[in-house]
């Protein structure tokens, strides 16, 4: 179906948008990724199998075969009303999440990744970045249960473990999402 031209031309400004975002951060998060070879993307797609069966979902063998090594994943952060330390989840479409008035109940789709920061950074809060976002660590897939924070004892199966070099300097303490006390 076509479009009328200045509803698609939003459209592609607001793509263009999401994508310059997404490199920002890319960059603001990891410098040396730029200059060194690329870990192998692994999509959205390929984590799950499709259709849904009757047991539930299902790794793919594509992501069982990710277990333990480097990739990039490409999605958007979530916002969250208190970002957790060290710690912010990654999934395929925009989500937000409303602990405060919501508690558990929320829309995350279980294609969420926890993504952590590197263990000198566990105090970190990261700000909420809107748009798509690349990262690059090395995924594990493991059931843990989130000890504190806003998302405490929510179980997550998927985790990205980034590298130390990949937030240069904590985010600004004057921000409401800086550093842990």
């Amino acid at each position: 179906m076509l479009l009328p031209w200045p509803l698609s031309l939003a459209a592609s400004r607001q793509r263009l948008s999401y994508a310059l975002m997404g490199a920002v951060l890319t960059l603001a998060l990891s410098p040396a990724w730029a200059q060194s070879a690329e870990a192998p993307l692994l999509r959205w797609t390929e984590l799950f199998r499709q259709p849904i069966g009757p047991k539930g979902l299902e790794w793919t063998p594509a992501l069982r075969a990710a277990h333990g090594h480097t990739v990039r994943l490409v999605g958007y952060m979530v916002q969250q009303d208190v970002p957790t330390p060290g710690l912010f989840l990654l999934t395929p479409r925009p989500v937000q999440m409303s602990e405060e008035a919501d508690g558990q109940a929320d829309d995350l789709p279980a294609a969420t990744v926890a993504v952590r920061l590197h263990e000198s950074q566990q105090g970190w809060r990261v700000p909420h970045v809107a748009g798509l976002v690349a990262l690059q660590g090395v995924l594990t897939l493991e059931r843990q249960e989130l000890a504190d924070g806003a998302a405490a004892g929510r179980v997550f199966w998927l985790h990205l473990q980034l590298p130390a070099d990949a937030l240069r300097e904590p985010p600004p303490a004057s921000s409401a999402t800086a550093l842990s006390p």
